[in-house]
């Protein structure tokens, strides 16, 4: 039975580094409607301090454009990262950020994403799609899809290498994207990397029925999240298809999976419960889950000994899929 209270697991060294980054950031969220605009107000200090470290980076090129969603026609902002003076065709990372479905942009993962395309030598893209609840399901999906294609389309790339990944809400949309890519069969997808993926509207697992991890993202803020996201309150067995990556969806046709996660973040039990759904459905499946990791620990002290695990395990990964 997992302890309701994560604080006597969470690693000493984390405590400190958590709590000054929840008090810069305004965590725990306030997710209530009349309140959102502050708590994004709140958040954006983590793109507008990462473009900061961006600006003083070398060796990539930053590119902004944008894609149409073939929905409702609007123009999704991206932007593109390729490693300078290279005009080959790399291999593209398709990235999307987390935030809840709510929060976030496109830019706060800056310095990571142009460190991905100089450590891999390969195009990142990352779009900037719209947030709930001033959009609803399938929207920013769609947004995220309209930016993919975009990128294969339009962008010299190694179409047979091409990788989605995300964190957060952003690994829960990758894993929906997959889904979509995949089944209307314009992009062929090499693998998948999903970095503790917000998956489980429901909250039915049992990480979400037992831990309330009020340092970063709690049961309220995620029920909240998924209710503008959906356009309702998550009803068991009335979550729309893509909605969720972990229901409603034969997974035979997906490509190759990893997951990773803190064995005290909110989203441990769902992501291990989609790990095994893909490894069921015969699709190749590696599942890492780190001991005392709270939601998005390699960021928080990069320096831990399980980070430092984490983020070795995260470049193999991302080696290995956009290698020939």
């Amino acid at each position: 039975m997992i302890v309701k209270s994560i604080k006597n697991r969470v690693p000493k060294e984390f405590v400190t580094p958590i709590n000054s980054m929840c008090e810069l950031m305004g965590f725990p969220s306030n997710t209530d409607r009349e309140a959102l605009a502050k708590t994004r107000s709140d958040f954006s200090v983590v793109k507008t301090q990462a473009l900061a470290m961006g600006a003083e980076m070398t060796g990539t090129d930053k590119q902004a454009a944008s894609a149409s969603n073939a929905d409702d026609g609007f123009e999704v902002p991206m932007f593109v990262y390729r490693p300078t003076e290279n005009s080959e065709a790399l291999p593209l990372l398709f990235w999307i950020h987390g935030g809840g479905l709510i929060l976030g942009h496109a830019e706060q993962d800056e310095v990571m994403l142009r460190n991905f395309a100089t450590d891999f030598n390969c195009v990142v893209v990352t779009p900037d799609y719209r947030l709930a609840p001033d959009v609803s399901f399938p929207a920013p999906l769609e947004d995220c899809y309209a930016g993919l294609k975009w990128a294969v389309d339009n962008l010299t790339i190694d179409p047979k290498r091409v990788v989605i990944a995300g964190a957060s809400a952003g690994g829960g949309l990758a894993a929906a994207l997959t889904q979509l890519a995949c089944d209307r069969g314009e992009i062929a997808v090499k693998h998948q990397l999903l970095l503790y993926p917000m998956l489980d509207p429901l909250n039915m697992t049992q990480a979400g029925n037992d831990i309330d991890d009020t340092y970063i993202w709690s049961r309220k803020n995620n029920l909240q999240g998924w209710t503008y996201y959906l356009g309702q309150t998550p009803e068991e067995g009335k979550i729309p298809q893509y909605a969720s990556a972990l229901y409603n969806h034969d997974l035979s046709n997906l490509p190759p999976a990893t997951v990773m996660v803190g064995d005290i973040d909110l989203f441990a039990q769902e992501d291990i419960a989609y790990a095994a759904k893909l490894s069921a459905a015969g699709v190749p499946t590696e599942l890492h889950v780190y001991p005392g990791g709270v939601h998005g620990f390699e960021g928080i002290k990069p320096d831990a000994r399980i980070s430092k695990d984490f983020l070795a395990a995260r470049e193999s990964v991302l080696r290995a899929a956009l290698d020939d």
